[in-house]
């Protein structure tokens, strides 16, 4: 098949290969629009906002406890974990695992670590972390520092009233430690 040429010089087409050139510049559209829409799927796009909503069960407001519900994402293994870290002082620690198990801010992290008591609901955890946190402060600081600004007032009045037992039992109930450890910490109050 050739194709005859004009006076202008443009070849002159047959049916055949003026649709064979139509079915070409569909084909170099279509594949185009194709690789547009793929390199714009590719473009990098901008992250998505994660906003955090606390559940309704916790209460913003209210000072942290460690018998936080199950909802607020705390598992019994987490704070018995908090609650060894809040009684080894290490408190950086603990807010890091706290905000990882509850999604809140870091403040609000802070405050509820500021304020946490230790779990009464893993006793045997909580007391092992309490006695061996305390054994540390025995040996290392003022057993005065072990206690509450009450605990030890009471302790001191105990001793300037000579019931050196008493003040021993006291000391015993606050911080978990042995009897031997509590005898030693009393006899080196002052």
């Amino acid at each position: 098949m050739g194709s005859a040429w004009t006076v202008d010089g443009l070849p002159r087409l047959s049916l055949m290969e003026l649709l064979l050139l139509v079915g070409i510049v569909i084909v170099v559209i279509v594949g185009l629009i194709i690789l547009v829409a793929a390199l714009r799927g590719m473009r990098p796009k901008e992250p998505e906002a994660q906003v955090y909503t606390p559940s309704p069960t916790m209460a913003r407001t209210a000072p942290a406890t460690s018998a936080s519900s199950p909802a607020s994402g705390l598992t019994p293994t987490a704070i018995a974990e908090i609650d060894r870290l809040v009684a080894a002082g290490q408190r950086i620690h603990a807010i890091k695992l706290y905000r990882q198990h509850t999604g809140v801010g870091l403040k609000e992290a802070k405050d509820r670590i500021d304020h946490w008591s230790i779990s009464t609901t893993a006793p045997h955890l909580a007391a092992v972390s309490h006695a061996s946190a305390a054994a540390t402060s025995v040996t290392s600081g003022s057993p005065r520092s072990m206690l509450p600004v009450s605990a030890a007032a009471q302790i001191d009045h105990l001793l300037s009233a000579n019931q050196q037992i008493q003040a021993i039992k006291l000391f015993r109930e606050h911080t978990g430690l042995g009897l031997a450890e509590s005898k030693r910490a009393i006899d080196h109050w002052r």
